[in-house]
């Protein structure tokens, strides 16, 4: 069990990254086990808790690594190289426990950290609760989507908007995050018939008329984070913030499926040709190019974010050609593992075919993880929009 994180940025990555190599035989043994499940495997959450990857985000003086960006992404990159269900569930509880640790108020830290202990988490950003004030609290109704890792969570979250706010808020209502004890949700078992990313358990959950404390609630502003912990990270916007994670999770799968196909192009004779993958030129091209593909798309992600925390840590906001510009570079990171992906299934024939080869797999979860909110096209839009100096919407 990891306990504390040293503050050196390069024996931190290090740790992390020997973490995912310690653990990479557990993941790659779980990934059809949950997809059979339904849920992210016991002893993938087990290995994940132990190493100390659900902490990945954390600010490091909640107990957590608060790893940098770059250092985020190859550990999200590994995992999901090893099982992308893995690297899913810990993009998203990563993000969920680093919120709690960055923006709660002092009383709900109290709670939720209570003794120290460091919990786990789920996060749903979409505003599908309604809040209304009630005394000091509010009483909140709402059915949340998409909660992916919510079976091993011990604390949910949910979008919502506060209802009549509009006054108080430039017209516009608050939208907060509220938080609740998984143990007072309701789940409802709507996650079985998906095609891709199963394993990851994103079921609903609700609640109905629950008197909600202040302490549990909090404001990720869109635009301009108001942190009350940790360091220049937590100043990127949630797109940014979070755009980063799909991108790398992607590359990591991909690779892998690359990798998949390079082994059965080099052991393997197909039953009805006279000769393997690796004698054709069509196969050698296209592996070529998937890998300087890979490798460009990530090279991209890496730089951009190593500027932009470099901006953050300068004092200076990202503005809107910055959320516009990372969203966009990490949905081409994502549409470029797709593609790669689907190349692979496509030459591995029908050895990818049969359930539960990983790179069937892979084919079904990098394209369901393409469906993504924040990896929506219309990124490229709003980028598209920016260079040509028109508004936009870096949001949409």
């Amino acid at each position: 069990m990891i306990n504390d994180f040293p503050k050196d940025s390069t024996a931190k990555r290090k740790m992390l990254l020997d973490g995912v190599a310690s653990i990479a035989d557990t993941l790659r043994a779980s990934g059809s086990k949950s997809e059979e499940l339904g849920t992210l495997a016991p002893e993938a959450v087990k290995a994940l808790r132990e190493t100390g990857m659900f902490r990945l985000k954390l600010a490091h003086e909640m107990g957590g690594a608060e790893a940098d960006p770059v250092t985020e992404m190859l550990v999200l990159e590994g995992l999901a190289y090893h099982d992308l269900t893995s690297g899913w569930c810990t993009m998203v509880g990563a993000t969920g426990i680093a919120s709690l640790g960055t923006f709660l108020p002092p009383a709900g830290i109290g709670k939720v950290f209570k003794d120290g202990k460091i919990p786990t988490a789920s996060i749903s950003f979409f505003p599908a609760g309604r809040a209304v004030r009630e005394g000091k609290g509010y009483r909140v109704n709402g059915r949340w989507r998409f909660n992916s890792g919510i079976r091993h969570a011990e604390w949910v979250l949910g979008g919502t908007v506060v209802e009549g706010t509009e006054a108080e808020n430039g017209g516009a209502p608050i939208v907060m995050f509220s938080v609740f004890p998984a143990a007072d949700v309701t789940l409802y078992d709507n996650w079985g018939g998906v095609v891709g990313l199963k394993g990851t358990g994103s079921c609903d959950f609700s609640v109905e008329n629950y008197e909600l404390s202040p302490d549990f609630t909090f404001v990720w502003d869109l635009l301009a984070p108001k942190p009350l912990r940790g360091g220049a990270g937590y100043l990127l916007p949630p797109f940014s913030y979070v755009a980063k994670e799909h991108g790398s999770v992607a590359i990591g799968a991909a690779r892998r499926a690359l990798d998949e196909l390079i082994v059965i192009a080099t052991t393997t004779r197909g039953m009805f040709r006279s000769s393997r993958l690796d004698e054709r030129q069509v196969v050698h091209r296209l592996i070529g190019q998937a890998d300087l593909k890979l490798r460009a798309a990530r090279a991209l992600m890496h730089e951009r974010y190593e500027a932009l925390y470099e901006k953050a840590k300068a004092g200076q906001l990202p503005d809107g050609t910055d959320i516009a510009d990372t969203r966009a570079i990490c949905v081409h990171a994502t549409d470029v593992a797709i593609e790669i992906a689907t190349m692979a299934y496509h030459f591995a024939s029908t050895t990818g075919l049969h359930h539960p080869h990983v790179i069937g797999r892979l084919l079904r979860d990098l394209n369901t993880a393409g469906l993504h909110q924040v990896m929506s096209d219309t990124a490229y839009e709003n980028h598209g929009k920016f260079r040509l100096g028109l508004a936009a919407d870096p949001l949409a």
